[in-house]
């Protein structure tokens, strides 16, 4: 039976694999629009994009409740959601019986975007896609891969509005490296909610910090207790966030029935408390909260940015009522 909460090995075991993050990843590089493409060799050396495979498919062997504690750890640092998408691409690879594909992936080679599908036919919208050389397509029917020349038409979006580029595409018909499947569709609402939860928390932890910086009237603001039930009220966020993301990966790394339903549950959770605490963070921080200077809205934008790979926050809960239907509810 695995623990509820991660275990003092556990938590220590992903800090010995995040140690570049400080560095490398400072969210205020994302002013200068760079693009994280270039430490896409640190991630695969890292072994951030098969953390969970088997090591008999090249990957490291461990498990969904680490692979969860990784990526809420890119959360805070807003990586991109191109390692990410690498991650659910080896899975895609290997589950498809592609193992060469799958190792490739997982040294580096081939650089992956992420993109969503809202129905079949439909264009997509794709994130971080410059240097990618696959594409892993989201939609309700499952996660497909695709060579990166099959996304085409390609327009950008506005810029300001994301800190990372985003572009409208089309598929080029059936084009598809590896068809679509459903069987890593708990694990892509993981790794979304635990990037969601790693923004609510590093919010959390910007607001207290500024409140306790910023004095108004001789007096820190962090002392006023409108600002005080900010910030507790973001605390609440939070637990609740890492608590279901927490149950969300035993669910699946045990393969329990109940794993897509807990897995759809976290994301709910999770992208109410980023979306919650990323406002709150830049009320807080007041003015300079809205200015181009400040990070805080850099966690506003990559939380829209990941809803959107989930396919918006109405989308994800349609999808958990659809998921009810283990327990013998309406699932409509």
């Amino acid at each position: 039976m695995t623990m509820f909460h991660a275990s003092t090995e556990q938590l220590e075991l992903i800090d010995s694999f995040t140690r570049p993050l400080e560095e490398l990843f400072a969210p205020a590089r994302l002013h200068k629009s760079e693009s994280d493409y270039g430490q896409w060799v640190t991630g695969a050396e890292f072994g951030w994009f098969g953390i969970s495979l088997p090591e008999a498919a090249g990957g490291i062997g461990l498990g969904m409740v680490e692979e969860a504690l990784l990526f809420e750890k890119f959360g805070r640092h807003l990586v991109t959601p191109g390692f990410m998408a690498a991650s659910l691409a080896a899975k895609t690879a290997y589950l498809c019986g592609d193992a060469a594909l799958a190792q490739q992936i997982l040294n580096g080679e081939l650089p992956v975007a992420m993109a969503r599908q809202g129905a079949p036919g439909a264009g997509v919208t794709l994130v971080d896609a410059a240097s990618a050389k696959l594409c892993l397509v989201l939609s309700p029917q499952g996660t497909a891969l695709f060579h990166a020349d099959a996304v085409v038409e390609r327009q950008p979006l506005d810029a300001a509005q994301w800190s990372i580029p985003l572009q409208s595409a089309r598929l080029a018909g059936n084009a598809a490296a590896h068809a679509a499947t459903q069987k890593i569709g708990a694990d892509v609402n993981l790794l979304l909610a635990a990037q969601l939860t790693g923004i609510a928390a590093a919010t959390l932890d910007m607001a207290v910090s500024y409140s306790l910086l910023r004095q108004q009237f001789g007096a820190p603001i962090g002392s006023f207790q409108a600002i005080k039930h900010y910030c507790t009220d973001m605390a609440m966020q939070v637990q609740a966030a890492k608590d279901m993301l927490s149950f969300g990966a035993v669910a699946v790394a045990e393969a329990r029935d109940d794993h897509r339903f807990q897995a759809a549950s976290a994301l709910v959770v999770a992208t109410r408390a980023a979306f919650f605490n990323t406002a709150k963070n830049i009320q807080i921080h007041g003015g300079m909260g809205f200015s181009a200077e400040c990070d805080a809205h850099l966690y506003l934008k990559r939380a829209h940015v990941l809803d959107t790979l989930a396919g918006g926050l109405k989308a994800s809960r349609a999808a958990l009522r659809r998921e009810t239907s283990i327990f013998g509810k309406d699932a409509a």
